[in-house]
């Protein structure tokens, strides 16, 4: 039914005005008309309110963090909560008395209560494990939760329940479900099954949209609302139908569907904005758009937009002082090193590095300040700034921060990275969005751009550095074969030059300031490293070399051999009278010999280009893996090489007067020398040091006080950060055209929210709708300043309990397996008197019982030691004390009892023929558990690939082609009796690939290739399908993140992208029922096992035996 909308004096529909203009009114009429309601639009209350509850006479909602609760009218809005904490979902119990929210103020997501007129808050849920309230039951005893506790292989959501009282939880159904709504009598649930990962990704049509299901708890008979991959989320059982909201018309809007007729109907036609929330109570119901709450009812079908205007004192939201000592990022050391600049918080701060105080140059909470960089002559200083909110812009100032700055376009540029000032103070090089590397003329105030990378990968690591004449800027590019190249651009002939060998892989220019020489690091063992996309870059482990070029034909080696000789004196004549008076009458020097002789200017530098692959010279340092070379005074160079076991780089100095390199400081994370070469920056775990380059060694080098604070205005922050991710977005998504959205009207539909946040979490919510409006895989938002909230100190066991006898028997102990060293379970301890079907009767001295909740006894216990009263009978009395250490997660301990279960499973259903490999990713996690499975296995006849729950990573090449490798050749084996050495390793017998919902980005195109490649059959479920790259660019302000897909994934024979928005599809679907799933039974891997086995008997299996021995001796 089409809901009839009409116009309210209090509860005003945004668009009901137009809808009762006659047709007769004049024109004038409707003008006047439509300026009253762009006025009532301002007068309509406070926006952002979200996720609105309801009974007949009130409604609940979250805004600013905090859950309030007002007249369902709109009038008398009271708050409910005040925290620092993120405060969601709330829900009011039948009877209007309390309300259930989830809160993150004692440190992860756990279940609350509290009385609907206000009071202190009880917490029900002490699971670690995030907890999110979806509803009470009927009668009002129970409150329905949905958690990822105790799943495996990794987070997928089930739906509990715990009493309104407190005490324990219970799993409602082993069927999945992200959220769920109880029918009236309590005997079924409609449940929404997947926790999508990204929930704002609008028209989403992949592998995670799956049908609404009415699930019988009695006998877990399951009724698929019909679907066609649209998003139907938020299911609300009313009366004799259930509500959803779905996208099917391509706006989220309200459906409803008749369990008993099967009839499904739309109820709500809006277009535009999607409908965000849903609630009900009786016949009406309740729901957020644009940032308003309505309701409607369903008997007449009016809406009613709820003017609610909140008025409050907002903590989070105030103007003060802010230390922003943290968000510290990009530095730059004064021309002879006694300041730093720095970029913290959008803000740039000189540092004193011993005498002072730091000052803050640009004092402005709505503008972002990054890249900062010092004059070589020390007077001024750069940055870019999007002061304006029109975009970056290149600011000079005096060093002193007193002047105002000097604004220079940088262009069609729309950021810069690693800024470079030329050592003459007249130019200033940086790459900028389209990793262009640009030339800023200062005193022109002109720009041009110079050389396009290779990659867009390459953007803020090309390595820009200019030579010390100012006459050469050397940088990195990547060139068609994926090897980098050392480049040189000539500042007097506009040129651009190789000076490296493309057969080999180079990067980090450094010109030594004796005009002669340039270092740079290079490896030509890059080999599949080169394909950086592709899970086989992980097998290259290149090491690199350090480099230095001869820049000059005629200037000898630095390396020429050197010899031990006996030095001959010769006697000394005496000399003429004549010469000792014409020694005494020298000519004077003239004032500019004597000033040459003096001079400071560097020397010229010169690149003779012919020839000079003959005059790169290997240092005599070892190869290693070097990660950044830096320049120290002339003859001088810094090597910072990562070696394993030792954070940061272990920083090395090498002088080519000694030829040797020696320590000189560890675990920088990065490090930069001032223009004269004199002094070094590095950053060592927090602190920052400076240390003279002319000292053996830098461990006397002097810790910088920062001490950075700022008045930040978070209501000025919040907009910039919006400003930035909607022009963010727009220029770096990999589609120009942005997937046919009117980038435009975006941010037209999303400012206006801006004035309205009051909390981090608020800004959040609209960055990601707005990302959403791309429709695309890997838009994620996350982090950003938030206020701090408790730590958990939530411990737990690696246990399953299960409630008996009234006591908590222990049913499974999570063990390493034995061969998982790297896992620890607090009850797999030898010598810990703990067995499976034992009962836990006590924590810490308190008697525990069914009716408790074991992890509210737990809480506070993480890593600390803690006594476990153990009895193998349900009683404390009688009971033993054993301590352990409670851990933060036993997601590990799970994850790999679920790998080995499944192995075991596969062995036994298959006779001993099959082997079973779980892909948990295509990211080295997953290469490392491919290969231990894969190989150790290599005895199977065939074998089940599992890749469900596959996070991604790399896009597959390495895998699948081991696993279409077949029977090549074979070694015989002279050992008696011994089996002969088949050709080539791994698994050489049929596969089947296991494909599910929650595999995704690289968990899309491994499914894809092993398809293309004709590997096998795919069996299960349609993929996520997200596999446009996820970036982040940078980094927001206050440390927030988004990302802006930068690179798609096509198939260039088909011309088609691949499973974008849609997914994989298995060739033989397979869905986890409830029944099986009650019953401990996996469909999905029970069928494959079933189709490995056919494909075995269809193919056979071949006899590796030798041929008759040869006879050549007879002849």
């Amino acid at each position: 039914m089409n809901p009839r909308i009409t116009s309210l004096p209090i509860i005003g529909s945004r668009f009901g005005r137009n809808h009762v203009i006659r047709k007769t009114m004049n024109l004038a009429l409707l003008m006047v008309l439509f300026t009253l309601f762009t006025e009532s639009i301002h007068s309509q209350g406070t926006r952002l309110l979200r996720q609105p509850s309801i009974t007949d006479t009130h409604v609940t909602f979250t805004y600013g963090g905090d859950i309030w609760i007002a007249d369902l009218d709109g009038s008398n809005a009271e708050r409910i909560t005040s925290t620092a904490a993120v405060e969601g979902n709330p829900l009011l119990s039948p009877d209007g008395r309390w309300i259930a929210f989830n809160s993150n103020r004692s440190g992860n997501q756990a279940v609350y209560i509290v009385s609907s007129g206000g009071g202190t808050p009880r917490r029900l849920t002490w699971h670690p494990a995030p907890a999110t309230v979806r509803g009470w039951s009927p009668d009002g005893k129970k409150i329905l939760y949905s958690t990822t506790r105790d799943n495996a292989p990794s987070s997928f959501a089930r739906l509990w329940t715990v009493s309104a009282e407190g005490g324990p939880s219970a799993m409602l159904t082993k069927q999945w479900a992200s959220d769920g709504s109880f029918s009236p009598d309590g005997s079924q649930v409609i449940i929404d099954r997947v926790q999508r990962w990204d929930v704002e990704w609008r028209n989403y049509r992949g592998g995670q949209n799956t049908p609404l299901i009415i699930l019988n708890l009695e006998d877990q008979g399951e009724k698929l609302i019909p679907n066609e991959s649209t998003i139907d989320i938020q299911p609300l059982w009313l009366g004799d139908r259930v509500y959803f909201l779905s996208d099917r018309d391509n706006t989220s809007n309200i459906w409803s569907y008749t369990p008993a007729t099967e009839e499904l109907q739309q109820v709500t036609h809006l277009t535009g904005s999607d409908i965000k929330w849903l609630d009900g109570y009786g016949n009406m119901l309740a729901y957020e758009r644009d940032g308003y709450l309505h309701t409607l009812d369903l008997s007449s079908g009016e809406t009613r937009q709820l003017n609610i205007t909140i008025t409050a004192d907002f903590p989070w939201a105030e103007t003060g002082w802010t230390d922003v000592k943290k968000y510290a990022r990009a530095v730059s050391l004064s021309p002879t090193g006694k300041r730093i600049l720095m970029e913290a918080r959008g803000e740039i701060f000189t540092v004193p590095a011993e005498n002072g105080d730091a000052r803050n140059m640009t004092r402005s909470s709505g503008a972002a300040d990054h890249a900062p960089v010092w004059s070589p002559k020390g007077d001024e200083v750069a940055w870019f700034s999007d002061a304006g909110g029109e975009g970056y812009n290149l600011l000079i100032a005096s060093q002193d921060g007193l002047s105002d700055p000097r604004k220079i376009s940088i262009g069609e540029s729309k950021m810069a990275w690693e800024p470079a000032w030329s050592p003459d103070g007249k130019m200033i090089a940086f790459a900028d969005d389209k990793v262009r590397v640009r030339i800023v003329d200062i005193d022109k105030g002109t720009i041009r751009t110079i050389d396009t990378a290779g990659v867009n990968t390459e953007r803020g690591d090309m390595g820009l550095t200019w030579s010390h004449d100012s006459q050469w800027l050397a940088y990195t590019k990547t060139g068609t074969n994926n090897f980098r190249q050392i480049k040189a651009w000539s500042a007097k002939s506009d040129t651009r030059h190789a000076l490296t060998d493309p057969f080999a892989d180079s990067f980090s220019p450094a010109w030594d300031r004796d005009g002669k020489h340039l270092y740079f690091l290079a490896s030509t063992n890059l080999a599949l490293g080169s394909g950086w996309a592709n899970t086989s870059a992980i097998t290259s482990d290149p090491d690199y070399t350090v480099y230095v070029i001869n820049l000059r034909k005629d200037d000898p080696s630095p390396f020429k051999p050197q010899s031990d000789e006996e030095t001959v004196k010769e006697e000394k004549k005496p000399e003429p009278e004549t010469k000792k008076q014409a020694k005494g009458k020298q000519p004077e020097k003239n004032a500019a010999d004597s000033a040459g002789a003096k001079s400071k200017d560097p020397v010229a530098v010169t690149i003779d280009l012919a020839d000079i692959g003959r005059r790169t010279i290997t240092l005599p340092l070892p190869r290693g893996n070097y990660r950044m070379l830096v320049s120290g005074p002339a003859g001088t160079l810094f090597t910072g090489e990562s070696k394993e076991g030792t954070p940061g780089y272990v920083i090395r100095k090498f002088t080519l007067e000694k030829r040797e390199a020696k320590d000189f400081v560890s675990g920088a994370n990065q490090a930069s020398v001032s223009a004269d070469g004199n002094k070094m920056l590095a950053r060592i775990g927090n602190d920052w040091k400076i240390m003279n380059t002319s000292a053996a060694s830098g461990s006397d080098g002097k810790t910088v006080k920062i001490d950075l604070k700022m008045l930040l205005n978070r209501s000025e922050e919040w907009k910039q950060i919006f400003e930035e991710a909607w022009r963010y977005e727009r220029y770096y998504f990999y589609d120009p055209g942005m997937h046919g959205r009117d980038w435009n009207a975006v941010y037209e539909k999303y400012a206006p929210l801006i004035p309205f946040v009051k909390h981090r979490a608020d800004l959040t919510y609209i960055l990601d709708q707005m990302n959403g409006e791309l429709s695309v895989g890997h838009s994620f938002v996350g982090g950003g300043d938030y206020p701090e909230v408790e730590k958990s100190s939530a411990g737990l066991l690696g246990a399953d309990l299960m409630p008996e006898n009234n006591r908590w028997k222990i049913s499974r102990i999570y063990t390493t397996e034995s061969w998982n060293p790297e896992l620890s379970g607090p009850l797999d301890r030898p010598g810990l008197k703990v067995e499976e079907g034992y009962y836990l009767v006590g924590i810490n001295g308190k008697e525990l019982t069914a009716a408790d909740d074991p992890w509210q006894y737990l809480d506070g216990t993480l890593n600390v030691q803690t006594t476990l009263h153990i009895n193998k009978n349900p009683e404390f009395e009688g009971s033993w004390k054993e301590v352990v250490k409670p851990v933060g997660s036993e997601s590990g301990l799970r994850q790999r009892a679920w790998v080995e279960d499944n192995r075991r499973l596969v062995d036994s259903l298959s006779g001993g023929r099959l082997a079973y490999v779980w892909v948990p990713n295509t990211s080295t996690p997953g290469f490392v558990s491919f290969n231990r499975y894969f190989f150790a296995q290599q005895d199977k006849l065939g074998a089940v690939i599992d890749e469900r729950f596959n996070g991604g990573g790399l896009l597959d090449d390495y895998m699948v082609d081991l696993m279409n490798r077949r029977i090549r050749a074979a070694l015989t084996n002279e050992v008696p009796g011994g089996r002969p050495f088949r050709l080539p390793a791994g698994i050489l017998g049929p596969k089947v690939l296991l494909i599910n919902e929650m595999s995704g980005s690289g968990g899309d195109f491994f499914p894809w290739v092993f398809r293309q490649q004709k590997t096998g059959p795919l069996i299960g479920t349609r993929t996520w399908g997200g596999l446009v790259k996820s970036s982040v660019h940078y980094a927001m302000v206050d440390g927030g993140t988004l990302t802006a897909p930068d690179n798609a994934v096509f198939d260039p024979v088909a011309k088609k992208w691949i499973a974008e928005n849609e997914g994989v599809a298995p060739d033989i679907e397979v869905r986890q029922d409830a029944v099986s799933l009650s019953r401990g039974i996996d469909p999905q891997l029970e069928r494959a096992v079933r189709e490995a086995l056919k494909l075995l008997e269809q193919e056979g299996v071949t006899e590796i035996t030798p041929p008759p021995y040869p006879s050549p001796a007879k002849k």
